[in-house]
């Protein structure tokens, strides 16, 4: 695999050559630890640009997919203020059709949504800021573990020793995976786990299991053993994410741990978050109630946006907790219901860009699509046969 490279800038007159060795970073949570590891950036916050070659400007990075090889990325320090509303507690912390008048608008509105996005991913309401990656970025260890594995690994090489792990070191590399897998979700799935297992053994093959048919099956039993135990300390400091699955919220006659529990699917990386700093159930509610009131002003979008990012935690509580009818949500919060705010909502809970993700799937597909629409028949048939004749003249045109 080709390297990748990017040239990085931070403050007035620091720059510095970056290479990836296995190609592009995986995510952008991936990258922006390699620049404060690389780069000596450690305990400071901070967002990435990059040079976009269509307007020769540095933009907010949203996603790696931005970037191509020899790039330049600068790093945007926070100042304290931003940075202090811009992070959970610590405990918690990881890190419609329209009309061509209303189509006017609605683009406007996705313009803005797309230049907040940043705020979004950066604001007080979002624990997480990255997809699952793969492969699954190992954590670095203590010094102690680091040291040990190291002289294992040196073993290995020389004479294909294998290292049988102390209760010690074996609990300190557990204890790492565990609290890096948190980084990205509560619920890993089997497969999941499997990645991490297999990630540990690739990089420390000393730890490979010589009765194994994997290697790393043992590691993996583990692992679901240790995350179990870390989502229950979690769950007596009061994260959300894993209250909501507490017996006490289980239905009467339900009281089952297996029973109805409650985890994101696939995409969704900000599931049930805690409430922004010094904020509560109450305090969200008026807010809340305010944000009715500012909806119904003009020209007030920026404010409606701040409310609506503050209040998100709030929002997806009662999604997982109540899971309400659409009626009933839409009455108490009709500002989500509008194009700017579904597109920031969607970033919020999964990271990526709605409209954009949407259209560039479409356009992978619309082949694909054009086919079965063509076999459909009867009054289906008719319906769209007008819509297809035009549609598949551009495809041809295209191809």
């Amino acid at each position: 695999m080709a390297s990748f490279k990017l040239r990085v800038i931070w403050g007035d007159d620091n720059s510095q050559r970056l290479t990836f060795s296995d190609g592009m970073p995986a995510s952008l949570n991936v990258l922006s630890k390699k620049i404060e590891n690389e780069c000596g950036l450690q305990g400071q916050q901070f967002r990435l640009q990059y040079m976009d070659k269509d307007f020769n400007e540095f933009m907010n990075l949203t996603s790696v997919s931005d970037l191509t090889d020899k790039d330049t990325v600068r790093v945007v320090f926070f100042t304290s203020r931003s940075s202090s509303s811009s992070h959970m507690p610590d405990e918690f912390s990881p890190l419609a059709h329209c009309n061509s008048s209303e189509s006017c608008d609605a683009d406007n509105e996705n313009s803005s949504a797309e230049t907040s996005d940043a705020d979004i991913l950066s604001s007080s309401t979002s624990a997480r800021s990255s997809l699952w990656p793969t492969p699954f970025i190992l954590p670095r260890f203590s010094y102690d573990v680091q040291l040990k594995l190291n002289h294992g690994n040196s073993a290995f090489r020389n004479n294909g020793q294998f290292l049988i792990p102390d209760p010690k070191l074996k609990s300190g590399i557990l204890d790492a995976l565990a609290e890096e897998i948190i980084n990205y979700k509560a619920y890993p799935s089997d497969s999941e786990f499997s990645d991490v297992a297999k990630a540990l053994v690739a990089k420390h093959p000393c730890l490979k299991e010589q009765g194994s048919a994997s290697g790393y099956s043992g590691w993996k039993m583990s692992l679901k053993f240790k995350l179990a135990n870390y989502r229950s300390k979690l769950r007596r400091l009061g994260c959300p994410e894993v209250t909501v699955n507490a017996l006490k919220h289980k239905p009467e006659g339900k009281h089952s741990p297996a029973f109805g529990v409650k985890k994101p699917k696939k995409a969704e990386v900000n599931y049930c978050p805690v409430f922004p700093a010094g904020e509560t159930a109450e305090s969200q509610e008026k807010m809340r109630v305010e944000l009715l009131a500012e909806q119904k002003k003009r020209n007030n979008d920026e404010t409606v946006r701040k409310m609506m990012d503050m209040t998100f935690a709030y929002r997806r509580h009662e999604v997982v907790h109540d899971s309400p009818l659409v009626a009933d949500f839409r009455s108490r919060w009709p500002a989500l219901f509008q194009v700017r705010e579904i597109n920031a909502e969607f970033r919020r809970i999964t990271t990526l860009p709605l409209q954009s993700k949407f259209l560039s799937q479409l356009d992978r597909f619309s082949d694909d699509l054009l086919k079965v629409f063509t076999k459909k028949g009867g009054v289906v048939r008719k319906r769209i046969q007008d819509v297809m004749v035009p549609m598949s003249q551009v495809v041809l045109l295209i191809y």
